[in-house]
């Protein structure tokens, strides 16, 4: 006859008792996995990527577009929600940079996505605005921009068309692009000018936003040289003097930066 030994029964039962549980936890989790497609969309997951303060795009014009295109969401089985027509439109819009994620999060809708950077406000001189974004590309006109970006007028005949890009073109709008990127990586240039103007002799000048005078910068040529001379000058030379005495400075040629008195 063999003795019974109390500990290897319990042993043995909470052997079967862990087994039991983790059986009945899988099942759960296939059978969730199984109806979780046929629950319903219960709202948004937004991730609007963008460096700026003021997005030309907000979670609910994003969510509104969605609806104007008839695209059934929130309350619909998310086996029912297409994904592939949201990520479409998206991609469609012009200031979507990027479309990173259209999925499910559990039964919320996570849609990610990466505006691009605007860079210029043109005013063409025809009248038609559109704008340019930091790679070049042109962007159409929208009210809904309220970033305040660097403006362009003046002899600018470039008109807009869809998915153009002037980072390598000719003209006077392509100067005007190379020379606002020069000033965009520096943050007193940046702070300091925010308007282009194009003159008859296709030169740019510059509308500082302190003091009332302008900058006669000409061509796109050795920028970075010419905003440094700038920066110099007002930093270690105007800051000390009254700055509205002169009605120009003029850096167009090498090294030098010609004050004009009014």
């Amino acid at each position: 006859m063999y003795a019974i030994n109390i500990w290897d029964i319990m042993k043995v039962f909470r052997f079967i008792m862990v087994c039991v549980l983790a059986l009945a936890v899988v099942a759960g989790i296939v059978l969730s996995v199984i109806h979780l497609p046929k629950r319903p969309c219960s709202g948004y997951d937004f991730q609007v990527n963008y460096e700026g303060q003021y997005p030309v795009i907000s979670e609910e014009g994003i969510a509104q577009a969605i609806q104007d295109k008839g695209i059934k969401t929130i309350g619909t089985a998310m086996k029912d929600v297409n994904l592939e027509a949201i990520a479409e439109l998206l991609r469609q819009n012009p200031y979507i940079e990027s479309v990173n994620q259209v999925r499910f999060s559990g039964t919320k809708l996570k849609i990610d996505i990466t505006l691009k950077q605007i860079l210029l406000h043109v005013y063409a001189q025809d009248g038609q605005q559109y704008f340019v974004d930091e790679q070049g590309f042109l962007l159409p006109y929208s009210g809904d921009v309220t970033e305040n970006v660097m403006v362009a007028n003046g002899k600018i005949n470039e008109r807009y068309v869809k998915g153009k890009n002037i980072s390598k073109a000719k003209g006077n709008l392509n100067r005007v692009y190379q020379i606002a990127t020069s000033i965009n990586e520096n943050d007193f240039c940046r702070a300091q000018f925010r308007q282009f103007y194009v003159d008859a002799s296709d030169e740019v000048i510059l509308v500082p936003t302190v003091g009332r005078h302008v900058v006669l910068f000409g061509t796109e040529k050795n920028s970075e040289e010419k905003l440094f001379n700038l920066q110099q000058t007002y930093e270690n030379g105007l800051a000390y003097l009254d700055m509205d005495a002169y009605s120009a400075l003029d850096v167009r040629f090498k090294n030098r930066v010609i004050a004009k008195r009014k």
